[in-house]
């Protein structure tokens, strides 16, 4: 997938190129399946001025010089630094990949780096323990509901701020479901009943860290994976993807889902070929619940 600037879904294209070759230290993956993220779209419909296109699962095809993690054959899953994820076959460091656990589907293992990482990299931000209440925005989405149930591991109490229509999926995980219609701080102390609210997990921005000081809880325990600027302003934590902790994590994230301890819902696949009518639909009004993945292979 190819586009030459940022204007939306339109300027993306399927492109014909050389196959790659694995340089020293890489390995060239045959990609079965790449999710999609609301950020990954050029600029106008969503305001980035890149695409980030990095999740990947698929099987390893060829490997560089002084490549020893992975092999010809292996089943693999990783990310592409790159943004170059959405083809038929990418070159990456092998040091970006990890084995695919057995019962992982390509699709699941394929939607594991970019939204879940962040998610994680939240909870560690805040770092719940047993009893307290942490509430998480955004918690029908790709980050907001891989924190939501990590945090509910911790044993903490989890209130997720979501979409009333995407409410029974939240519950189903053991979160408490809070509409952000209406007076949410409300919603949120209703929720919360006469307990505590002791931290918040940040998936959305448009607001939410003012939300959350407005619910007294402490800065340090207040962590947004979106809104950086209001972060540095009101002097809160931003850690992402890349604060997660590697590929320690990632494999940590891959055994969960392979388990079905952690949930990571597809709502829907297209061939590469469809990536336009991927976008769209993912950039709908009413978005999917779960991941819209490609299918380069198709």
């Amino acid at each position: 997938m190819r586009y030459d600037r940022f204007d939306g879904v339109d300027q993306l294209w399927i492109d014909e190129v050389p196959e790659p070759e694995g340089a020293s230290g890489q390995a060239v993956v045959r990609v079965h399946a790449s999710c999609i993220n609301p950020g990954s779209v050029p600029a106008s419909l969503h305001g980035a001025s890149y695409t980030p296109i990095r999740d990947l699962a698929g099987v390893v095809v060829g490997v560089g010089d002084g490549v020893r993690e992975v092999k010809p054959g292996d089943e693999v899953l990783g990310w592409s630094q790159d943004w170059t994820a959405h083809a038929e076959y990418v070159a990456v460091p092998a040091a970006q990949l990890i084995a695919k656990p057995a019962g992982l589907s390509w699709d699941v293992a394929g939607s594991l780096f970019v939204t879940p990482m962040a998610g994680l990299a939240g909870v560690k931000a805040v770092d719940p323990s047993e009893g307290e209440v942490v509430v998480v925005s955004a918690a029908a989405g790709g980050v907001g509901f891989t924190a939501a149930q990590l945090a509910r591991r911790t044993g903490a109490t989890v209130i997720g701020m979501c979409s009333p229509s995407k409410a029974d999926h939240v519950r189903e995980r053991d979160i408490i479901p809070v509409s952000f219609v209406g007076n949410v701080a409300s919603n949120v102390r209703e929720a919360a009943g006469a307990r505590e609210i002791d931290a918040f997990i940040d998936a959305f921005g448009s607001g939410y860290i003012q939300l959350a000081l407005d619910l007294g809880i402490p800065r340090d325990r207040i962590n947004t994976a979106v809104d950086y600027k209001s972060a540095k302003e009101q002097g809160v934590t931003a850690r992402g993807t890349m604060d997660a902790g590697g590929l320690p994590a990632y494999r940590m994230l891959a055994e969960l889902a392979a388990s079905g301890d952690l949930a990571v819902p597809v709502a829907a696949t297209y061939p590469l070929a469809q990536v336009k009518a991927a976008y769209t639909a993912l950039l709908a009004e009413r978005r999917p619940f779960g991941r819209v993945v490609l299918h380069p292979q198709e």
